[in-house]
């Protein structure tokens, strides 16, 4: 393995982490209906928003959609490193296959959203879960 290649995927690994790190923060959560303070069309939209920026190399636009804890977490540079190693490994964007969305309350009783979108790639497919709070800030990503 190469140098270049090897810091490629160490970075990809960072931003993963950073985003598993997030998204345990509501790994304690009980999963349940789609609280009131949110629209599941909207939800999905939002959803497919990100992914639409991610795919594209919007990094600036999709950082845009996290909230600040989430961008602190995930520096833009860590997530565009990420995103061009999976789009290396996955090649281009071919369509959405399915889009599921549950909701969750965090310890405190707080309400978040969070949309399960699998995407079909060239090469195969990546499973992203978004969690959005009731802002509609992206406070979780990830990938698989």
């Amino acid at each position: 393995m190469n140098i270049k290649k090897g810091n490629a995927v160490k970075k990809m690994w960072t931003m993963l982490l950073t985003a598993a790190a997030s998204a345990l923060l509501l790994a304690g959560c009980a999963s349940s209906k789609l609280a009131d303070a949110f629209d599941e069309a909207s939800v999905k939209a939002s959803a497919q928003e990100l992914i639409d920026h991610l795919t594209a190399g919007e990094y600036q636009e999709a950082a845009d959609m996290m909230s600040k804890t989430m961008q602190e977490a995930l520096p833009m540079e860590q997530l565009a490193s990420a995103m061009e190693t999976v789009g290396g490994q996955t090649g281009a964007f071919q369509k959405y296959k399915s889009i599921a969305v549950v909701g969750q309350k965090d310890d405190s009783g707080a309400d978040y959203a969070v949309a399960v979108v699998v995407a079909a790639y060239e090469k195969g497919t990546v499973t992203y879960n978004v969690s959005f709070d009731t802002n509609m800030e992206v406070t979780g990503l990830w990938m698989k």
